[in-house]
């Protein structure tokens, strides 16, 4: 869309007086019903033919709602549809449920940093992706998707996934597929950048995306990048204050927000100088299951599960690094992922001095030594012998900890190394948490 253009439509469709807001919904409502597609339509139209569309619809109709409209209706027009989006990433499944009864549009734009955040949309309930999401060996099936479209505030165009240059821009980077998989990601890379739902009442350092099987796929068009979110159904929470962030880098930025936890609110922090959007979730609060959502909180442990005075541990001068009967090598392993103790965490990096996630750090351990390990905690699991206790283990063997999904090195003498939200590479007593199995990795690889 030409610029000049563009900036006259965005100032012609954001009036001094805010329009009424189920007047806005009924002119949304009514752009969404004439852009709803037929699989075969979301299949063989193209991008191309789809911007020249809404550029020719917004031309005519520009007039009609200049009196009555406000920037959501502008979000509506400028930016793909949630449906097109879910359709770009080739699931036609979720692109009908976008266009159907069950979505909500919301097209609000905020603007912070550098940057223009927009929500188009979110939707939630069983089977509605035509990829069910697997986590922790079993379908993921009540899901809640949400499309976001980011664009640099000075109007410069965001990188084409497919171009060399994206992962080289302030938001963007290389990354790996991490913990929770990428299958359905169309992107060449993973732009540094991290959105997700949060629940009000429930410390969003520990109940995010990361923890909430959480996924993600990128896609851009005509310089604006898109992002289809998904994670675990948060319409059970309905009855809390929902809310979806927007920041820089790859996991929660508490610099960026606000906690209150007497009240349990989330809110920006207005002194962060950096991108800090937050949306307001509107979730039909009779959607609430509060014995669901006990149970789910209950099962995800963070908070009640981890003994926090065991999570962070200096080993003494004497500490060594002692090779079990027969496994010198897992040694070594434990021995060398010592020496990034202190690095950053980074949820689905793998990187051992740039950040990375409990299941990357492992692999990129092994990987050292020849060794190839998956990036998910699932994998890992099929890899070499089974250990019964951990009076049996031995240093390099992985510790797994079941709530989250997370894995561990074992030192000996109790203690493990990994990678840890908000801590980063840290060293722990290895019962900071309930263990759920132990592998000696040595035992399946060739010498």
């Amino acid at each position: 869309m030409d610029k000049k253009l563009d900036d006259a439509l965005r100032n012609a469709l954001m009036p001094r007086d805010e329009a009424d807001l189920r007047l806005n919904r009924k002119i949304v409502n009514h752009a969404k019903e004439q852009r709803a597609m037929t699989q075969r339509e979301i299949t063989q139209r193209t991008m191309t033919a789809k911007r020249k569309g809404k550029l020719a619809a917004v031309a005519s109709a520009a007039a009609a709602v200049l009196c009555v409209t406000s920037i959501t209706v502008y979000a509506a027009w400028r930016y793909l549809s949630s449906s097109d989006v879910a359709g770009s990433a080739r699931d036609i499944s979720l692109a009908e449920a976008f266009a159907g009864e069950q979505a909500l549009l919301i097209n609000e734009t905020q603007s912070c940093g550098d940057y223009r955040v927009t929500l188009l949309g979110i939707v939630s309930g069983e089977a509605l992706s035509a990829y069910p999401h697997e986590h922790n060996g079993s379908i993921a099936g009540d899901r809640t998707y949400a499309v976001i479209a980011v664009e640099n505030g000075n109007g410069m165009p965001m990188p084409d996934v497919s171009q060399e240059a994206y992962g080289k821009t302030e938001l963007n980077r290389n990354l790996s597929s991490g913990d929770t998989g990428k299958e359905r990601s169309v992107c060449a890379g993973k732009p540094e950048l991290f959105a997700s739902p949060l629940i009000g009442g429930y410390d969003p350092a520990l109940y995010n995306l990361a923890g909430m099987a959480g996924n993600y796929t990128d896609i851009t068009e005509d310089g604006v990048l898109y992002r289809l979110i998904e994670c675990d159904n948060v319409e059970i929470f309905a009855d809390h204050d929902l809310y979806l962030c927007v920041t820089e880098g790859t996991f929660y930025n508490k610099e960026a927000y606000r906690y209150d936890e007497v009240t349990g609110k989330i809110s920006r922090n207005e002194d962060y100088e950096g991108l800090n959007a937050l949306f307001a979730l509107q979730v039909d609060a009779s959607k609430a299951n509060p014995e669901k959502a006990a149970e789910y909180i209950a099962a995800l442990g963070f908070e009640s599960d981890y003994a926090k005075d065991k999570l962070s541990v200096e080993l003494d001068g004497s500490f060594e690094v002692e090779a079990g009967e027969g496994n010198p090598w897992g040694a070594e392993a434990a021995e060398y992922a010592l020496q990034f103790v202190g690095n950053p965490y980074a949820w689905g990096e793998e990187s051992l001095t740039q950040g990375t996630d409990s299941s990357g750090f492992t692999k990129s351990v092994y990987a050292h030594f020849g060794v190839s390990l998956p990036h998910n905690t699932t994998g890992q699991r099929e890899i070499g012998t089974e250990v019964e206790t951990l009076d049996s283990a031995q240093p390099g063997d992985l510790i797994f900890y079941e709530t989250p999904a997370h894995a561990a090195i074992y030192l000996g003498e109790g203690m493990v190394v990994h990678a840890m939200p908000e801590m980063g590479v840290c060293i722990s007593e290895a019962d900071f948490d309930e263990i759920s199995e132990i592998r000696r990795i040595v035992d399946g690889c060739e010498d």
